[in-house]
């Protein structure tokens, strides 16, 4: 499959989709984050991406990436939430990081004229129906083997609004908690005792408000 000239991104890592510029529709090109790492893989003997969380409270996800090129250092910030980004509830965590990514390899002048596709998956895909056959349907990356470029072996399935079910945490709040353990080195027993007055064995075990105080203490820990 053949490059064109839209920064030299694949065909296949770009999505083509109508959007609505001064109550006019136009079609308009977003490459995928896919697309900017090839690039900057390719054109970098070294690529150092490094992601940190700025915060996260089960319904608001904020990424800061630093993206170091040959060129120099660029800094991208990402964010999604359960209103705008409500089709990936039970990712925000991921799609917060996956467009701090974009973003800073954007700034690094990957593709450095086009948004990222994942910034507006939030949008309407189309115009209202005229009776057209609508164009590429845009697909949101969040996955790491996604971010990679690499295929997907089978179809994902729809985004749940709930978490675990009975009030319990969200996955994503869940893994926000597992990765500000690894940040924070929080040892079993000191797990354990954070979890204790929740009567909590796992960070599985807690509710959305429970899952959101760990998190912001972990939060400060992280930032002490």
């Amino acid at each position: 499959m053949g490059t064109n000239g839209n920064g030299q991104f694949l065909e296949s890592e770009l999505i083509h989709r109508k959007v609505k510029v001064d109550n006019e529709w136009q079609t308009r090109t977003f490459p995928v984050v896919g697309g900017r790492l090839r690039l900057a893989h390719e054109q970098n003997d070294s690529l150092s991406l490094q992601t940190e969380m700025v915060n996260w409270d089960g319904e608001y996800a904020v990424f800061k990436c630093c993206a170091v090129t040959g060129k120099g250092q660029y800094i991208g910030y990402g964010t999604a939430n359960s209103q705008r980004d409500a089709k990936l509830a039970d990712s925000l965590v991921e799609l917060a990081e996956t467009r701090s990514i974009a973003r800073a390899l954007r700034f690094a002048g990957f593709g450095l004229e086009f948004c990222s596709a994942e910034e507006v998956s939030h949008l309407p895909l189309s115009e209202p129906a005229t009776g057209k056959t609508p164009g590429k349907t845009l697909r949101v990356v969040t996955s790491d083997a996604e971010a990679e470029g690499k295929p997907e072996t089978k179809a994902s399935a729809p985004a749940k609004q709930s978490g675990n079910g009975n009030g319990k945490a969200t996955q994503a709040q869940v893994r926000a908690l597992y990765a500000l353990a690894k940040k924070t080195q929080l040892s079993g027993e000191e797990q354990d005792g954070l979890l204790a007055p929740f009567n909590a064995a796992r960070f599985e075990e807690l509710s959305v408000a429970e899952a959101s105080r760990v998190i912001q203490h972990l939060q400060t820990s992280a930032s002490a």
